[in-house]
Formats: C-alpha cells, structure tokens, sequence
C-alpha cells in the first residue's frame, strides 16, 4: 500500500508542489543572504530573527506576558529595518533584476581596439607609478551614481591622454574616468564606496588587507550598476576588475585584456 501522508500519495502533484515551494523558498533566503552577509544590515536581520525565535520559546515556556510585547514588537521592528535598510533593499531588487537582464545578454559596450587601448593606457600608467580608476558604462546610465565629474568631449582612448589626466596635482587626477561607448566622457567622478564591511580572504588563503578607495570605490559603482571597473594600483601597480559586486585581483597582463573582452563583449541574443 502506497504511503497517503495528509492524505496524498508521495508522488501525487501536492507534495511536487510543496517540495517545489520548498526548493523556490531556500534559493530565495540563499540570494538573499548571499547579497547581506557582509553588509550593516546583516547583524540587525540577525538580531530580530532571534527577537522572533525568542517570543516563540518564552510563549511555549509559560512567560506569556513576555512573548506578548515580543510579539507585538515585531512589526515594529520589521518596519524599522525596512525604513533603516531602505537602500540595501533596492540594491537587492536591483541586483535580481541585472541578473534577470543576463538571460538576453548584452550589447557590446566597447570594440577590441579600444579594449588594447584602454589596456596601454594601464600598462603606461604603472610604468610611471600613477594609480587610475575607470568606469565602462554598459546599458545603466550611471549620470545619477556619480557625483560632480568634469565632461569631457568624448575623448578617444589614447594612454599618454590618460596618463596627462591622471598625473598630479593636475585637477583630473582624483576620482574615476568614465568611459562610455568606447570614449572618455567625464573625469574626476566621485563614485559610492562598497558598504560591505568584510572582503574575504587573498588568494593565499590570508586575512586580505584593508582595501583603498579605489577599490572600494570599483566595487561600490558595480554594486549598484551594471558597470565594469577598471582598478590600477597606486601602491603596487597591480590591475583588478570589478564587476557585479564582485572584485577580481592582481589580475596578469597577459590575463587582463582577454578578462576584459570576456566581460564587455557579451552580444545580444535575438
């Protein structure tokens, strides 16, 4: 006789359903932690699950008048962090939906010769020990992310140009040079800093060292954009690439340029 439990058969659609909301339901709470694990919103997330938990115990313990206000709190305390953490959240949607954006792909966003340029450019900048950032613009304009930055008249990527704009005391040396469709068009860009607090470990397995704004900086832009970040390393000379929230380190010349084709030559699929 076939196992019925709640009065269904185990291979009846009820429990396909129930086992499919369950699967639906942990990728979910994965994404979602995934995104807030090393953010500020994480230890207060944290703190009203155990409020919750905390209610439900004391109740079924007998301290009724406790697990009473506790649970009268919550919503309370769900609206506050709502209204705390309003910008991680729409960071979040954000997010799901760049990734959603990735099942048609993209349009190219800079051709190969602008990428080799882009790479000389770097290449010069460290031979001469001057720190850069760029910015690839891709489908999100990033007009409202940035803050201030001088427009340039859509430069072509040329690396003494570069180097001449990111030597200082020059007025364009700080801050982030924007490129969008394959032309310089803004320099001296503030970006928004990553609010992760927690970066992981390096490559050797070891506790990685305090990030610069640089880099923070590459990471913040991707967070909150569908942008590609270019970091050259004042201290080091090493290259990274940001992308997706994501930071990939000291990067090998012969590595970078192939890198960077992979992640701005994404066409679109009709």
């Amino acid at each position: 006789m076939m196992i019925q439990p709640l009065g269904h058969s185990i291979i009846s659609g009820f429990w396909l359903a129930q086992l499919a909301n369950i699967i639906i339901i942990a990728i979910l709470v994965r994404m979602l932690l995934k995104y807030l694990w090393r953010t500020p919103a994480m230890p207060v997330i944290l703190m009203f699950m155990i409020i919750i938990l905390l209610a439900n115990i004391l109740g079924g313990l007998g301290f009724f008048t406790f697990s009473y206000l506790l649970q009268n709190l919550t919503p309370i305390l769900f609206i506050a962090v709502v209204v705390i953490f309003h910008e991680e959240i729409k960071d979040l949607l954000g997010t799901m939906g760049r990734n959603l954006r990735r099942f048609y792909g993209h349009a190219d966003i800079i051709e190969r010769s602008e990428i080799e340029s882009l790479v000389e450019s770097c290449v010069l900048l460290r031979k001469l020990r001057l720190g850069g950032l760029f910015v690839m613009e891709r489908e999100e304009s990033l007009e409202s992310i940035y803050g201030d930055p001088v427009i340039l008249d859509k430069l072509k990527i040329n690396p003494p140009v570069v180097a001449s704009l990111l030597q200082p005391p020059g007025v364009l040396h700080d801050g982030a040079i924007i490129i969008s469709n394959g032309r310089i068009v803004g320099a001296r860009a503030i970006l928004p800093l990553s609010r992760k607090t927690f970066f992981g470990r390096s490559r050797a397995n070891r506790p990685r060292p305090a990030l610069g704004t640089r880099h923070r900086a590459a990471i913040g832009v991707t967070e909150v954009s569908d942008a590609i970040a270019v970091v050259v390393s004042e201290e080091n000379g090493n290259f990274s690439i940001a992308h997706d929230g994501i930071l990939e380190e000291a990067i090998v010349l012969d590595e970078f340029g192939k890198r960077l084709v992979d992640l701005t030559s994404e066409r679109e699929i009709k």
